[in-house]
């Protein structure tokens, strides 16, 4: 009869528990664990765009893909190797002027030909 009693006990204590556990609960719709993002400040074009973006400037240069050098802004500039002389000097022009550039040589310049082009104009 103890047994039972005891037994009896333990239920009631695991249901009463399980009952308080229920009502303490916090009423959400999403399963446990479940994460939400919200996004505080989103960029024009949105979070999309901005990926797309960064996905097209992480990658290097396909063949025919050409960077405007006297265009092309920071980050453009930087999936070339050893680009900062513009900033100083204005305007490359051409391919002439570009080889003029500390630690740019007629090697370099030749393995970039087919991958730049300039329009004379500073961003």
């Amino acid at each position: 009869m103890d047994d039972r009693r005891a037994a009896l006990l333990l239920s009631l204590l695991a249901l009463t528990g399980a009952g308080v556990r229920l009502a303490l609960a916090p009423a959400t719709a999403a399963a446990p664990g479940d994460v939400r993002l919200v996004s505080v400040d989103t960029p024009p074009g949105g979070l999309a765009a901005t990926a797309r973006t960064a996905a097209r400037l992480a990658r290097p240069l396909l063949p025919g893909e050409r960077v405007d050098l006297d265009r092309a802004d920071v980050t453009e500039i930087t999936r070339l190797p050893r680009i900062a002389w513009r900033e100083q000097h204005g305007p490359f022009g051409g391919m002439a002027r570009f080889d003029s550039v500390p630690g740019v040589g007629p090697k370099l310049v030749e393995s970039l030909r087919p991958y730049v082009m300039f329009s004379g104009v500073m961003p």
